[in-house]
């Protein structure tokens, strides 16, 4: 009878070696897994005992414009339109036909509201020129209007209602002129700038003596 081979290890070691190789790489393979785990271990003390620090936030967006919160009554009819004189007759009548300050005053607000709001609309729809024209008409009203409100307010009168309605009004026009001038040239760019000029007065005086009547 012939000598079988001698298996040292049976099955245990047959896995063994399929899995990993000798027992030289498994001793490698295992010390490696054992620091590993020490440094995850150690790392993780070492959050615990000291947090992270919270940092701020670095902003993302650009600062915002602030909109102005005053709405402009739809135009109607624009100048471009062969029915404007008409408009315009019916405005002059009824700014006849108004009684006192107070009145006219608020008549001669909305027409300097409904010109700003319909120049603006010219402009985005191409009539640049005609939108220039029809603006510097709005801030002629909004002026009489603030001019009335002004003399009552010096007069001794409670009109702090009104001067800030006129304050709003005149904030939101130098918006709508600002936008203006930023997509105008030449020459219209400088009545559109002159134009805005005044109104920033405007706004000014109406702000300084409504602060000093509140």
């Amino acid at each position: 009878m012939k000598n079988q081979p001698i298996i040292v290890g049976g099955e245990g070691e047959s896995f063994f070696r399929r899995t990993w190789g000798s027992w030289k790489i498994a001793a490698i393979a295992s010390f490696s897994a054992l620091v590993f785990g020490t440094a995850i271990l150690l790392m993780s003390i070492m959050a615990a005992a000291k947090p992270p620090g919270v940092f701020p936030q670095e902003a993302t967006e650009s600062a915002q414009p602030v909109k102005i919160e005053y709405y402009l009554p739809y135009p109607g009819l624009l100048p471009d339109s062969p029915l404007y004189k008409l408009k315009m007759v019916r405005d002059w009548v009824k700014l006849r036909l108004a009684r006192g300050d107070g009145e006219k005053g608020r008549l001669e607000l909305l027409y300097a509201d409904k010109r700003i709001n319909a120049a603006v609309t010219l402009a985005d729809g191409g009539k640049a020129s005609l939108g220039v024209s029809t603006a510097t008409k709005a801030e002629k009203y909004l002026e009489k209007a603030a001019r009335r409100v002004l003399r009552r307010a010096r007069a001794g009168e409670d009109v702090k209602s009104e001067l800030r309605v006129l304050s709003g009004a005149a904030a939101k026009h130098e918006e709508m002129l600002e936008n203006m001038a930023a997509r105008t040239t030449g020459m219209e760019k400088e009545v559109i700038d002159a134009t805005l000029a005044t109104t920033r007065m405007i706004r000014e005086e109406v702000d300084q003596v409504w602060r000093e009547a509140s």
